[in-house]
């Protein structure tokens, strides 16, 4: 028996198991923008410093400012109230050697090891003299550590940027005091304002985006670049996170987060919860409308490998009377998925596209019953599913490569041209999975169809009549997918309309005697002007060969009869 993938060793395809397997009811709740996200330090592992290094960046900066010669220094000092939070035995703390850089201590990484649950108390450390921000502010090096420029966003913040700009994550709060998430959304928007950063109460009143990002222990971008205002928003000071929910000013911000907490179930995301003030703001949640258990889909759940201490914590409180010894299992069970952030993010990326696509099949025109709907809805879920095999072993890569490749074949689609320019993220729609039907635009998108073509495409795979390959997106002229059957190989170009198969030559991307086929959504228009060829029995190459979704879904009786017209107009 195979043993159950660990979260850290889970791949993108298994996770997609999970999200239609014992997940889906959660999964679709994603893609409906059920859900809050809360973000913790966890999602910006390996991009900014963790407490491994911030810990004894700390401790040197008290060190290095010893003045050797004074046995009183108010730094010497310092450094003693932080080293007693290790709790030294007397042999560690006769090898101190405050002459000497922390690393070169020989029980360095013991001391950092011990202080790592003690973070918040070493940032309590008082310098005399000093402001009591001063060791968290100068210490830690805010600005230069989480505000710095050169920091790039990973797998999972570019894949919050696309859950937002999908309209299916409208609403997320964050402990993090890195601007990765904001940088990755502006990368994607390229710079266009899709999301508000709420970090003062103040900012609440800002005029609202794509979505809100609550800050809730402060933005290190912000304070780097307007101290004054934002500086006093850092929350890291044990004495800080321990106030917080009650001091007044906080109110406006406190009272959105419970809010946001009665009105939508949680996913928490590299979030240990180990924060008082994140307990109480769930406990103070559950006793204005707690959240039933069991309910219709899990109204928390946790990416981890197991329920920590502070988590199963966290669901006591807000399940209180439900949380019993007889329950305690199927609760702890039904919270946790085990996957990390990228393997989960990115799996929640493919699996809301996939469930547009498939309401899209839903909405399309046609007297296709449910039955043959859904045998096309399991072709977008065979073309989900192919897309998900490419993610590893290098998910920046493929989710890189899913942005960019998923915005120009849209791009080409409704325009009929992509720019070769590092291109903004298109999504296939702004809103979530309930509301597409009442988009009054929708009729005339041509998305409905484009959904049936992707059914089409992945039913064929399914079946093995063809192969479908990725296309070297620097090419103009190489379309969006690579079709190969036993019939040949062609190139596949979907437009909306016939706007956009014109601007598709006049822009170069579709040339003359090229043998490619031409998906449109609505109705064909005569073909493309071209140069004159010989018959295809003569030449052995068919060459463009165009047809229309609409009429072939308006006049096929089944999803194989569809297939099967497909394949007969476009002679694969």
């Amino acid at each position: 028996m195979a043993l159950t993938p660990s979260a850290a060793t889970i791949t993108v395809s298994e996770t997609l198991g999970l999200l239609d397997g014992p997940f889906r009811a959660f999964a679709e709740g994603v893609a409906e923008d059920r859900y809050a996200l809360w973000l913790g330090s966890g999602i910006s592992f390996g991009r900014v410093d963790g407490l491994k290094q911030i810990i004894p960046r700390v401790i040197e900066f008290l060190r290095a400012q010893i003045d050797l010669g004074n046995p009183n220094c108010r730094f010497r000092t310092a450094l003693n109230q932080a080293l007693a939070l290790a709790q030294l035995s007397p042999e560690e703390q006769g090898r101190v050697d405050v002459a000497r850089p922390f690393t070169e201590w020989p029980d360095a990484d013991a001391i950092t090891g011990r202080l790592i649950g003690n973070y918040a108390r070493l940032l309590e450390t008082t310098v005399d003299g000093e402001v009591d921000d001063f060791v968290l502010w100068n210490g830690v090096d805010i600005a230069s550590t989480f505000a710095n420029p050169d920091l790039e966003p990973d797998v999972e913040h570019i894949c919050i940027a696309i859950l937002l700009l999908e309209g299916v994550s409208s609403e997320i709060a964050s402990a993090n005091w890195d601007g990765l998430v904001e940088k990755a959304v502006e990368t994607l928007t390229g710079g266009v304002p899709a999301l508000v950063v709420n970090v003062r109460p103040e900012d609440l009143r800002e005029p609202q985006q794509r979505a809100r990002l609550f800050k809730f222990h402060g933005c290190a971008v912000k304070a780097a670049a307007d101290e004054a205002a934002y500086r006093p928003c850092l929350v890291g000071r044990q004495s800080q996170i321990n106030g917080w929910v009650a001091r007044q000013d906080n109110a406006p911000i406190v009272q959105r987060l419970i809010d946001l907490i009665a009105a939508k179930p949680t996913l928490m995301v590299g979030l240990s919860a180990q924060d008082a003030n994140i307990q109480a703001v769930f406990a103070a949640a559950e006793a204005r409308m707690a959240w039933p258990w069991p309910g219709d889909r899990p109204s928390y759940v946790f990416s981890e490998n197991a329920i920590g201490v502070d988590q199963r914590g966290l669901l006591q409180n807000v399940y209180r009377a439900a949380y019993t010894p007889a329950t305690r299992q199927q609760i702890l069970d039904s919270a946790l998925i085990r996957a990390y952030a990228k393997a989960l993010l990115l799996s929640l990326v493919l699996h809301t596209l996939c469930a547009k696509l498939r309401r899209l099949i839903e909405l399309a025109p046609g007297a296709l019953g449910p039955a043959d709907r859904q045998h096309l809805q399991a072709g977008v879920v065979a073309v989900r599913d192919r897309l998900a095999a490419a993610a590893e072993p290098d998910r920046m890569a493929f989710v890189r490569a899913l942005v960019d490749q998923s915005s120009r074949a849209i791009m080409m689609f409704r325009d009929g041209h992509a720019p070769a320019a590092v291109r903004p993220y298109n999504p296939i729609s702004s809103v979530p999975v309930q509301q597409l039907a009442a988009d009054m635009a929708l009729p005339a998108s041509g998305l409905r169809e484009a959904a049936v073509a992707t059914g089409i495409l992945g039913l064929g795979l399914q079946a093995g009549a063809w192969t479908l390959d990725t296309i070297d997106p620097a090419d103009d002229t190489s379309g969006v997918v690579r079709v190969t059957s036993n019939a040949g190989a062609a190139k596949v170009y979907l437009v909306a309309n016939s706007h956009a198969a014109l601007r598709l030559q006049h822009h170069g991307h579709l040339l003359d005697g090229d043998d490619a086929i031409l998906i449109h959504s609505l109705e064909t228009t005569p073909s493309l002007p071209r140069s004159p060829r010989g018959s295809p029995g003569r030449t052995g190459r068919p060459g463009l060969r165009e047809v229309s979704i609409a009429e072939l879904f308006g006049a096929a009786a089944s999803s194989a009869d569809l297939l099967q017209r497909f394949r007969e107009e476009v002679a694969l």
